[in-house]
């Protein structure tokens, strides 16, 4: 008997390749393997080569975009024994709606983040769905217990994301509460379709700066409560503490640590708790979650 394959068709785009790639790192910490294809491979493949995959499908419209073909790539996806869709961001977003709207007949939909929208699915969409929580992986172990020492974090702070609003009044928060001069801030302009039209600070360059940070802030950029899980463990994995301003979030009382009403709320407990502290924090919640391949694993076995 055929064993069954678990397989992922990633888009070109990186912010899509990075849940790919975390997908894939989760796989394999269960020590089952995986395979990862480009959508312009999937249309290479043999139909008899899926028959007995699971298709773990990120971003489908750009999968679809970059394949070179729709048809061939949604009639060899259509030959796999199953297909998930994979993924990321609320599901009030228009981006959301769209993913289940691209010609794939998906089984079911793996939602990683850290905490369930299962009910807001349910009301926009029948197919089966499965929060995953976005744990700790292999490669990200040992998380040190201990923050890093503070005299080598010589930025206060850093603010990366989308020049909107949200953020210039994050930005004009921090000065009019006279927040640790020093900190640093790079806000990139976008196209009317979200793509950014500037450079964008991500990957090594942005951990190398965050190596020597303390604290991370970004501004919700949606109405409607939703926590980014990617926002917080780039951070954290580089010693330094995701906080996030959301005054809806913070009433709604998520229990993600970091999450505040205010630039004044967030001052307030730096002034409290501290870095050392608000570090220590942060990990817990992290580290206590259990791992990524554990809850793929068991979402996988549900399908």
């Amino acid at each position: 008997m055929q064993i069954e394959t678990l397989a992922i068709v990633r888009p070109l785009t990186t912010g899509d390749q990075d849940l790919a790639s975390r997908l894939s790192m989760g796989i394999r910490d269960t020590s089952h393997s995986v395979a990862v294809y480009s959508s312009p491979e999937v249309c290479a493949l043999a139909p008899q080569d899926l028959s007995n995959t699971t298709l773990l499908v990120a971003s489908p419209r750009q999968c679809i975009e970059a394949s070179g073909d729709k048809g061939v790539f949604l009639s060899k996806v259509a030959c796999a024994r199953r297909r998930i869709l994979a993924s990321v961001g609320p599901v009030h977003s228009p981006g959301y709606l769209a993913r289940l709207k691209r010609g794939i007949h998906f089984d079911a939909l793996f939602d990683l983040g850290f905490a369930s929208q299962k009910d807001g699915h349910s009301e926009v969409s029948d197919l089966p769905y499965h929060f995953v929580f976005n744990g700790l992986t292999r490669e990200e172990e040992p998380l040190v217990q201990e923050p890093p020492n503070q005299a080598e974090r010589t930025i206060p702070w850093v603010l990366v994301g989308p020049r909107n609003d949200r953020n210039r009044d994050l930005l004009g928060a921090l000065f009019e509460h006279r927040i640790a001069p020093g900190g640093f801030c790079l806000l990139h302009a976008r196209s009317k379709n979200m793509t950014p039209t500037e450079p964008v600070l991500g990957g090594p360059e942005l951990s190398a700066i965050l190596s020597k940070a303390k604290y991370y802030l970004w501004a919700a950029e949606r109405n409607g409560m939703y926590y980014e899980s990617f926002r917080f463990i780039v951070p954290l994995l580089a010693g330094t503490v995701p906080c996030k301003i959301d005054s809806a979030l913070s009433a709604a009382g998520s229990d993600v640590p970091g999450v505040y009403a205010s630039v004044s709320a967030f001052d307030t407990e730096v002034r409290d708790i501290g870095y050392s502290g608000m570090y220590r924090r942060a990990r817990d919640f992290y580290v206590s979650r259990g791992r990524l391949g554990e809850h793929l694993s068991g979402a996988l076995r549900l399908v």
